[in-house]
């Protein structure tokens, strides 16, 4: 009997090996040793960013001033004019009599450089473009002192002998920079410094030039004008400047004329 129950028994297990086997298909030696489970991983790709644009902003050094290019309105060109004829409590219209000079004003210059004379020569052509009145001779004398507008070029040590005419009310003037004369305009007569160089030369001559044909005043407003309060090397007429000539020297106008009267004539409050 015990050796018919071990027959049993030896078929039974055989027959269970089997079985595993044929399930799981493998061998009865891997019974006991573990199941071995492989995972496959999605694979990772490396990515290229997209580059995110950032705005920069460019800082410039240095300060620069932009000039309109854009014509001034005509309320705006009259208030310019009244600054530049009146602002330096001028009570009276300053400008140069056609009647009396035949309509034409001659420059001449002492003491100057080449470039003066050209500096000169191209505010006359800009004045006469914009002058129904009077006009200026395009011949600057050079070496004399005969003309009715004279430019007389000094040295820095000699401005201080120039003694100004405290009998004239307007023609009185001296420009000073940094605590230096750069000039010294009388009616009829202008005295540059002669130590001057560059745009600040250049200015300079300019400035009194169109000072002596009755733009006494300054503005506050226009930094590119020629006639900027602040301390400045502008060396031509803006746009806003142009049309106060225009208006000084227009048909409608004469010299003499009170702040009121010419208000009255520009429609100006």
């Amino acid at each position: 009997m015990k050796a018919g129950w071990g027959f049993i028994v030896s078929g039974i297990i055989i027959i269970a090996i089997g079985i595993i086997w044929l399930v799981f298909g493998m061998s009865a030696p891997d019974i006991g040793q573990g199941i071995t489970t492989t995972v496959s991983l999605p694979q990772v790709l490396p990515t290229t960013a997209i580059p995110t644009k950032v705005p920069v902003t460019v800082v410039t050094t240095g300060t620069t001033v932009v000039t309109e290019t854009i014509t001034p309105s005509a309320d705006a060109a009259k208030l310019h004019f009244l600054d530049l004829a009146f602002g330096a409590g001028n009570p009276s219209l300053e400008r140069w009599n056609n009647a009396q000079n035949n309509d034409r004003i001659v420059i001449s210059m002492v003491g100057n450089r080449d470039t003066d004379a050209t500096v000169v020569q191209t505010a006359i052509q800009e004045f006469n473009s914009l002058s129904r009145t009077s006009q200026i001779s395009t011949q600057v004398k050079q070496g004399s002192a005969t003309g009715d507008i004279v430019i007389k070029f000094v040295t820095e040590d000699g401005m201080s002998a120039i003694p100004l005419n405290t009998s004239e009310r307007l023609t009185n003037k001296e420009f000073t920079r940094d605590g230096r004369s750069v000039a010294k305009v009388t009616l009829g007569t202008i005295y540059v410094n002669n130590d001057l160089k560059g745009d600040e030369r250049s200015h300079v001559i300019l400035r009194c030039l169109f000072y002596e044909l009755g733009l006494v005043g300054t503005t506050d407003l226009y930094p590119d004008s020629l006639f900027y309060s602040g301390i400045n090397a502008n060396t031509a007429l803006s746009l806003i400047d142009r049309e106060a000539v225009r208006i000084l020297y227009g048909t409608s106008l004469a010299p003499g004329m009170s702040a009121n009267e010419v208000r009255g004539l520009l429609f100006v409050r």
